[in-house]
């Protein structure tokens, strides 16, 4: 009897102790996931930081309209209203002569209304939507802008650094990230357009790197690695170096085929993708041309159609 119980009891054990195995894997893997899920929300933060510094310094916008704010004062406000109102006066003149009497006893009043007034002057805000493009966009840099939104990286570059290293991403390539981020810094102070843009695209090389650890979505890589060859060619566009920049699109053009194009997909997915594809290879019409502004107009609409996917 004694050794059906120790039988029983070590049975239990055995139980006991898998169940409590099989529990901390399950625990394991849930916090693995959440730091990796994390992490990937990070990344995709830094991504578009950087996107948008490297856009803003071509002044090319993801929208095709702009929200213009312009203030106009009171007295603007009733010019409009001046010919009304001249029309009522000449009545109200009539009227007015039988009730002067009344109207001078109220006189001192409003004009120490009138003198109180006059030193705040009341401003409305005046909304517009004014269209946007490359071919009508300014080409001043709004330098002041770009500082801020670097200077705002670094806020959360500790945490995400810490999120990067727990994900066992190469040591060298963070500390390399970092250190472009602080290259950056220099060069923007100089506000010097060549060197800004490609440092950022630099910067910008070590998204596919992260991404690579931080998630399984193909399509998610994909793109990544694809736009990383197409801001190489977009930075050297100052340069006229148009033989660089012709290599820089065919290579995006052949990451973007190889990754994507063969695969299978949703038909509406697969519709996106084999428009970028042509998008992509019209880019390169634009390089043989060597025309900068038709190379902008295509490269914009292709990130945006990138967001799509």
């Amino acid at each position: 009897m004694k050794k059906y119980k120790k039988i029983i009891y070590v049975f239990f054990i055995i139980v006991i102790a898998s169940l409590g195995i099989v529990l901390y894997k399950n625990i394991s893997k849930g916090n693995s996931e959440d730091i990796k899920e994390k992490t990937l929300a990070e990344v995709e933060y830094l991504e578009k930081k950087i996107v948008t510094l490297l856009n803003d310094l071509n002044n090319i916008e993801s929208r095709n309209y702009n929200l213009s704010v312009s203030e106009i004062s009171r007295e603007d406000t009733s010019r409009s209203g001046e010919s009304s109102q001249e029309e009522g006066s000449k009545s109200s003149k009539e009227e007015g002569n039988q009730g002067e009497s009344n109207g001078k006893d109220n006189q001192g009043q409003q004009n120490s209304d009138n003198s109180a007034s006059n030193g705040e002057e009341e401003k409305n805000e005046e909304y517009t939507l004014k269209e946007t493009g490359v071919l009508t966009n300014t080409n001043e840099i709004d330098w002041e802008k770009i500082k801020t939104e670097v200077e705002n990286l670094y806020s959360p570059i500790p945490t995400i650094t810490l999120d990067l290293y727990g994900l066992d991403i190469a040591k060298e390539d963070i500390l390399g990230f970092n250190q472009e981020l602080d290259n950056l810094t220099k060069i923007v102070q100089e506000q010097n357009k060549e060197n800004t843009l490609a440092s950022l695209s630099k910067l910008y090389e070590y998204i596919p790197k992260f991404a690579e650890k931080t998630t399984d979505e193909k399509t998610y890589k994909t793109v990544i690695a694809t736009k990383n060859n197409l801001f190489k060619a977009y930075s050297k566009l100052d340069t006229k170096n148009w033989g660089d920049i012709s290599n820089d699109v065919k290579t995006s053009i052949e990451t973007f085929s190889s990754g994507l194009v063969s695969t299978s997909s949703s038909s509406n997915k697969q519709y996106i993708i084999n428009k970028i594809y042509i998008m992509l290879n019209e880019l390169q019409n634009a390089v043989n041309v060597q025309d900068e502004a038709i190379f902008l107009i295509k490269y914009k609409n292709i990130l945006e159609e990138m967001n799509n996917l």
